[in-house]
């Protein structure tokens, strides 16, 4: 195998695999799996924090942070007569997997749609300069 420097996240996606591979094959339960498999995920975040933190995300990285982020944090203080959950959950699991499986596209969409919303706010900022102007305000 060519010896190749592996990306702080890429080491850790391989670590996670062995560590549940290993784990799932000792014949525990499923739930006692992902139990010890969050406790892993903690442990290293913990551990390479600094290194973490440094990392610069791209836009279509931030989108999907952004929306693990909400529905992590808010999907269950919203009452079930608001939303439907359900519909909820499979919708950001295909997000997340458009997104992971389409980076290159979901970038492009998140640019063009940066550019029209910088444009807009523009031309917007500039028709309000215009108007305090003609009214002196």
């Amino acid at each position: 195998m060519k010896n190749t420097k592996l990306d702080l996240m890429e080491r850790y996606l391989i670590i996670l695999d062995k560590f549940v591979s290993k784990i799932s094959e000792s014949g525990v339960p499923q739930q006692k799996v992902i139990e010890q498999s969050y406790l892993f995920c903690s442990g290293f975040y913990i551990k390479y924090k600094q290194e973490i933190e440094k990392i610069k995300f791209s836009n279509s990285d931030v989108v999907l942070t952004f929306l693990l982020y909400s529905y992590y944090k808010f999907i269950n203080k919203l009452d079930d007569d608001l939303i439907d959950k359900r519909r909820i959950r499979k919708i950001c699991s295909l997000l997340i997997n458009f997104i992971v499986d389409n980076g290159s596209q979901s970038e492009k969409v998140y640019v063009q749609e940066k550019k029209k919303y910088d444009a807009f706010q523009l031309q917007r900022d500039l028709s309000m300069k215009n108007k305090r102007k003609k009214y002196g305000l």
